[in-house]
């Protein structure tokens, strides 16, 4: 039987094949070309995945936020930091430490704002730093961000610093403690104790406001 048939409407059909057995060359590159654009649109796909998967989190929130607007810890490496700005909105920094100029350029390309504030080892901060530090966090946690302060290990001058600050905003010190851990406490020595005491006193109690106090002229400072 012929290959070629008579349709109902009068037209002749030919074989999509002709006598030997191969595509039209039309149609060969027409195949080729959906082919190789099914090749790109696959490495385009794989390559975007690759950019889009996300590092595991290596940080806990629990492990450093005190209250909202501030986490304390120890001093971040440039992955820690990167985390903090991606998943914890830490928006700003604050070293009680050594200076460090790889931190500062790490916060600046992860637009993270940087304060450098010394305070010694086992010391407490000064009423001007506190002061200072609280217009910075009120500044950078205007819009729902947080700020890191830290040393370098987390210790007593961070816990200290991090109590103060929760204290010159207008809390008192048993909601103070109560959002500090255990292991947070233990880290604060006599002489932070003393001065955390005495800002309690010049912002809480009334007559207090000796010229032996160093915290004497503390206003509630809210942030």
């Amino acid at each position: 039987m012929s290959e070629v048939r008579t349709l109902w409407w009068g037209m002749r059909a030919r074989p999509a094949i002709g006598a030997s057995g191969k595509l039209p060359r039309r149609a060969i590159i027409g195949r080729s070309a959906v082919a190789v654009s099914l090749l790109v649109l696959l490495g385009v796909a794989k390559l975007l995945v690759s950019h889009l998967v996300v590092a595991p989190v290596t940080m806990s929130p629990p492990d450093y936020v005190i209250a909202a607007g501030l986490d304390i810890g120890a001093a971040p490496d440039d992955a820690g930091m990167q985390e903090m700005a991606t998943y914890f909105r830490v928006v700003a920094l604050i070293n009680l430490a050594s200076p460090n100029v790889v931190e500062q350029a790490t916060a600046a390309s992860l637009h993270q704002n940087y304060l450098y504030l010394p305070v010694a080892p086992g010391a407490s901060p000064s009423l001007a730093q506190l002061r200072v530090m609280a217009g910075f966090i009120r500044t950078n946690t205007a819009h729902g961000g947080s700020v890191f302060v830290y040393d370098e290990i987390g210790g007593g001058r961070a816990v200290a610093t991090a109590a103060m600050l929760l204290l010159l905003r207008g809390e008192t010190w048993p909601k103070v403690t109560a959002q500090l851990t255990k292991a947070d406490l233990q880290t604060l020595n006599a002489g932070q104790l003393v001065s955390i005491d005495q800002l309690s006193s010049a912002l809480h109690g009334p007559g207090s406001r000796s010229p032996a106090n160093p915290y004497t002229a503390a206003r509630i400072d809210r942030w």
